[in-house]
C-alpha cells in the first residue's frame, strides 16, 4: 500500500474509529528502534523470499482441513500472528517462511521460529509495548513495522492486523500469486469483529480479497 494513502486515508481513520493514540503507536515504535538497534533487518530481506513467487497468507482462522493446501511445495508461507498458535496444534514442526505478528504468542515461540529459519516481522503499535519490551531482547533479528510514521528501519507498508499487514507484504514486495487461507471476516464480536471489518476493508482495496 502507498505510505500516502495508508496515512491519510485509512490510519486516521481507525485512530478515531478505536479511540486510538497516534503518540503511543510512536512511542511503541521509537521503543521498537531503540531496543532492535543492530537487530533491525533491512527490508530487502522480504523481497528476497517472497518476490516473482507464489504466497500462501495463513489466517487465525486456519483448520487442519487446511494443512495439505499450504504445504504445497511451491508455496512462500507467511503466517499471521495467532494463526501459528492453530498450526503447531496440526504440524508441532512447522516453520513459516515469514512470520507477521504483534507478538501476541508466547516468547518462546518465536525465538523458536526464528532460531529456525523464519523471517520476524514484528509490529509496534501502543498496545503493545510490554511484548516489545519482553521478545526483543531474546531475539537476534527481525523486520520492524509501525502503523504510524516509518522510522529508520521501523516500516510501514499498510495494514492493520496481522492477517491483512501480512497480504499487504506479499503484495509489497510483488508476490507472483497470493493466496489467503485461515480468514474469517464474521466470528469475532465487539471491539475483534470490528477490527476484522478493518481488515476486510483493506484487502478490497488492494484488490486481495
Amino acid at each position: 500500500m502507498n505510505l500516502d494513502v495508508w496515512l491519510k486515508e485509512f490510519y486516521p481513520k481507525i485512530l478515531s474509529d478505536f479511540g486510538f493514540s497516534e503518540d503511543e503507536d510512536i512511542k511503541s515504535a521509537k521503543i521498537l528502534y531503540e531496543l532492535g538497534k543492530d537487530k533491525l533487518l533491512d527490508c530487502s530481506i522480504l523481497s528476497n523470499r517472497i518476490a516473482g513467487r507464489d504466497v500462501v497468507v495463513i489466517g487465525g482462522a486456519v483448520g487442519e482441513k487446511d494443512v495439505e493446501e499450504i504445504l504445497r511445495p511451491n508455496w512462500v508461507k507467511i503466517a499471521a500472528g495467532k494463526s501459528i498458535l492453530r498450526l503447531k496444534r496440526f504440524m508441532p514442526e512447522f516453520v513459516p517462511d515469514v512470520h507477521v505478528t504483534d507478538m501476541e504468542e508466547p516468547d518462546e515461540i518465536l525465538i523458536d521460529l526464528e532460531r529456525r529459519g523464519c523471517i520476524l516481522v514484528l509490529h509496534a503499535h501502543g498496545d503493545n509495548v510490554d511484548r516489545i519490551r519482553s521478545v526483543v531482547p531474546k531475539l537476534k533479528r527481525f523486520v520492524a513495522t509501525t502503523q504510524s510514521k516509518p522510522l529508520g528501519r521501523i516500516y510501514n507498508f499498510g495494514g492493520f492486523t496481522d492477517g491483512d499487514r501480512a497480504a499487504v507484504i506479499a503484495k509489497t514486495f510483488e508476490a507472483r500469486k497470493i493466496k489467503l487461507i485461515g480468514f474469517d471476516f464474521e466470528k469475532a464480536e465487539g471491539k475483534k469483529l470490528k477490527k476484522l471489518k478493518w481488515a476486510e476493508r483493506i484487502l478490497k482495496f488492494e484488490g486481495l480479497l
